[in-house]
């Protein structure tokens, strides 16, 4: 879980407070605010060993990251609401990549020029929410046509006077075993409030 600095626009680690739901902020400071702190998101994602290349790079494109471990580009997509029409621009922004020679990566950032022409890069998506179509979608094309797509959920707190970024991983599923983020986070909420929490739901004691 990350807190959101007002001042410096940066994710940094919560102080303690109360804490309460919030919406989600609109897709342009949602992006920058990643953008602004990618290094402590992509830890959050779970990939630390992605580094941000570019914002905006060419039209459609959010944002243009580096894999350091697999040596390929990556492209990121976000919205900050649920992602239905998200998986075309995605491809599409992966295909427009892929058609890149070695001197239009190393145009864009030198760290690419380690990247292979014509490879298709990684695809993760970050966005409010994934309805259940979207996942069927992006499950087809991750296990029948060798797409690597990830999807990411963030959803946004108030705790005390300041905001807290929290990420869930969408897809691929999630271990079994694995920590739950969105049951963490239910019961935070449930022990700010002093409510109890049961199957992942929290309802507010009266007069909250």
């Amino acid at each position: 879980m990350l807190r959101i600095d007002e001042t410096s626009k940066t994710l940094v680690a919560p102080q303690a407070g109360g804490i309460v739901t919030e919406g989600n902020p609109d897709r342009a400071e949602l992006l920058a605010l990643l953008a602004a702190s990618w290094d402590a998101f992509s830890a959050e994602l779970g990939h630390p060993s992605l580094r941000l290349v570019a914002t905006d790079p060419t039209p459609g494109l959010d944002i243009l990251a580096f894999d350091e471990q697999a040596g390929r580009a990556v492209v990121v997509q976000v919205t900050d609401a649920v992602a239905g029409d998200e998986v075309g621009r995605a491809l599409a922004a992966a295909a427009q990549v892929s058609s890149w020679d070695a001197a239009a990566l190393s145009a864009v950032h030198e760290s690419l020029s380690a990247t292979v022409p014509g490879d298709s890069p990684q695809v993760v998506l970050i966005a409010g929410g994934f309805d259940p179509a979207t996942i069927a979608t992006v499950d087809w094309l991750a296990h029948r046509h060798g797409v690597e797509l990830s999807c990411f959920g963030v959803s946004f707190l108030r705790f005390g006077a300041e905001r807290l970024l929290t990420v869930r991983r969408d897809f691929p599923p999630r271990d079994a075993h694995s920590p739950d983020p969105a049951a963490e986070v239910q019961q935070l909420l449930g022990d700010a409030v002093g409510v109890a929490t049961t199957g992942g739901h929290s309802s507010p004691p009266p007069g909250v």
